[in-house]
């Protein structure tokens, strides 16, 4: 499978037989999904959009597989084709919670440190009714800690226009988190693997993580949560947000009316 590199690739946005917002870039076809995440009681927090690709002979390539492939300009053609429809569909549905957008680390720094979409972005949210303190915006933490200032200062600039923060696979490697103290996200999410050893025995530092989340300020929350033996282990701890297969799948949402 090989992106398109075509600099100029056909742009559609369009509705699919059900309404839900759908986009072309090239012979590729965006949809979104939305996986909820949940409170401690059960209650939904927000839904994390995420992008399915669909090439034109049917295969449905990893996002970030194919996103990784595209120039720095596509990409981020790309990456704001995925948010027009996240945005779109999550407004159509009615849903109640905070909307989880991924941010490419390359678009956000190729995209002017965020000068330029954000005021579009704050318009189309603006037309839908949607509140922008209710968007957050996320990146894995590798991202955060390994790219220079110019990305941390276009989370700043982002965060300064009302939005949220997230980091995610938060642990997953090394790393002192120098830079993600000084963003003081709204929301980090402890990377899967750090359960899956916590529950095959190593149980110092997926507490310590939590721990320096909680000093940060940070709303903390667990993913990858597969089973109800993990989930209960998580609640012990006293983690506030939980997401996971066994909690709720990704799917489409319902359009309740059309945007």
């Amino acid at each position: 499978m090989v992106p398109p590199q075509d600099p100029h690739p056909e742009r559609q946005l369009y509705r699919d037989a059900d309404g839900r917002y759908c986009a072309r870039l090239g012979g590729y076809q965006f949809s979104s999904v939305f996986q909820p995440l949940f409170y401690r009681s059960g209650g939904v927090f927000g839904y994390e959009a995420l992008l399915r690709v669909r090439t034109q002979d049917g295969q449905t390539p990893p996002p970030d597989a194919f996103l990784s492939g595209l120039t720095p300009e596509l990409a981020l053609e790309a990456d704001q084709l995925a948010r027009l429809i996240h945005i779109r569909n999550f407004a159509q549905s009615g849903q109640s919670g905070c909307l989880s957008l991924n941010l490419l680390a390359q678009t956000a720094v190729v995209d002017n440190h965020g000068r330029s979409h954000l005021p579009l972005l704050q318009g189309l949210l603006d037309s839908l009714e949607l509140d922008s303190a209710g968007v957050i915006f996320e990146l894995p933490e590798y991202e955060v800690e390994h790219h220079g200032q110019p990305l941390i200062n276009s989370l700043r600039l982002t965060a300064e226009a009302g939005f949220g923060l997230s980091v995610d696979d938060f642990g997953a490697v090394a790393a002192r988190h120098g830079k993600v103290k000084s963003l003081c996200p709204d929301l980090i999410k402890i990377d899967r693997s750090l359960l899956l050893d916590y529950m095959s025995g190593e149980r110092h530092r997926l507490p310590v993580l939590l721990e320096l989340g909680w000093q940060i300020g940070c709303r903390m929350a667990v993913e990858g949560i597969e089973s109800r033996e993990q989930h209960l282990a998580m609640q012990e701890l006293g983690v506030e947000l939980y997401q996971g297969f066994y909690l709720g799948k990704p799917a489409e949402l319902p359009v309740t009316c059309q945007l």
